[in-house]
């Protein structure tokens, strides 16, 4: 077994069903799951999906945005453009609220912004300084609330994909946790040419959330996120998820929630699924 942490718990996103109410009982029932990840829905929906959670005794977090914005758009919490930067903040805050009025335990969204090319006009150190200021305003809505803003790797961004430069924001605001993305780490190893593990291993004393699935840059681009499966091998170009969670999951005194995900455009039927969701049950048990 992988010395770990001190408790773990599986957690499910609602990202398997999008923001389909009727498969939510599935989707519980995928892995006896008493967690959720609740993101997608609009104000209509959302209170069907909190009465459903508060009927079976379920926990959850939530994914930002939620109330789900009428456009979805990038995050740009790092953005040089101060308006697509506030709103970005405006709604991680709505989602902070929405988390309090619920009893949600955590508010996870992304950083950094995603930017594909590089421009004369920014710099690591610009883009950096953003990320502290945006941290600053979320450090103070989670003491408001009392719930912790996690802040889950995400990318392209040539300014900001290193480990150190997380690792720096996050010394630097240590009321905030961090989720472990483990499809986005993997394509963004391959884009930024840096070693997944070596971050993981980096990142592991602020992590308390890992997002599990698989992907590959071709995969990405045509499915999104892709269940975990252990037929998934790296000599395939798939993310190692088995060395990976070894990474995060030795680092001790650390509680931690995994969250499984996947995008339903993916051909995927429910035995795949769920062998995927036993054999991660099964790596963490070693």
């Amino acid at each position: 077994m992988i010395e770990c942490c001190s408790m773990i718990e599986f957690s499910v996103s609602t990202s398997f069903i999008r923001a389909d109410l009727s498969s939510l009982r599935q989707l519980v029932n995928l892995g006896d799951f008493r967690k959720l990840e609740i993101g997608f829905y609009d104000e209509e929906a959302l209170p069907l999906v909190m009465d459903f959670a508060a009927k079976e005794g379920l926990s959850y977090g939530f994914h930002d945005p939620l109330p789900r914005l009428l456009s979805d758009s990038y995050p740009f919490l790092t953005d040089p453009d101060d308006e697509k930067r506030w709103r970005t903040l405006d709604s991680m805050y709505r989602t902070m609220q929405t988390a309090d009025r619920y009893g949600a335990v955590y508010v996870v969204g992304h950083i950094p912004s995603v930017i594909w090319e590089p421009h004369p006009s920014l710099s690591e150190a610009k883009i950096i300084e953003l990320a502290h200021n945006s941290c600053d305003q979320l450090t103070v809505w989670s003491r408001e609330a009392g719930i912790p803003f996690v802040l889950e790797n995400v990318g392209p961004n040539p300014y900001f994909f290193q480990f150190e430069a997380f690792v720096e924001v996050l010394e630097a605001h240590r009321d905030l946790e961090f989720c472990l993305d483990v499809g986005h780490l993997h394509l963004m190893s391959i884009y930024g040419g840096f070693d997944s593990l070596e971050f993981a291993t980096q990142l592991a004393p602020y992590t308390s959330i890992i997002h599990v699935y698989n992907t590959t840059p071709e995969m990405y681009r045509k499915y999104h996120h892709v269940p975990a499966h252990p037929s998934q091998g790296p000599e395939d170009g798939w993310a190692d998820i088995p060395a990976i969670l070894a990474r995060v999951l030795r680092y001790p005194d650390r509680n931690l929630t995994l969250v499984l995900e996947y995008s339903p455009e993916y051909p995927a039927d429910v035995a795949f699924i769920r062998e995927g969701i036993e054999w991660v049950k099964q790596v963490v048990a070693g």
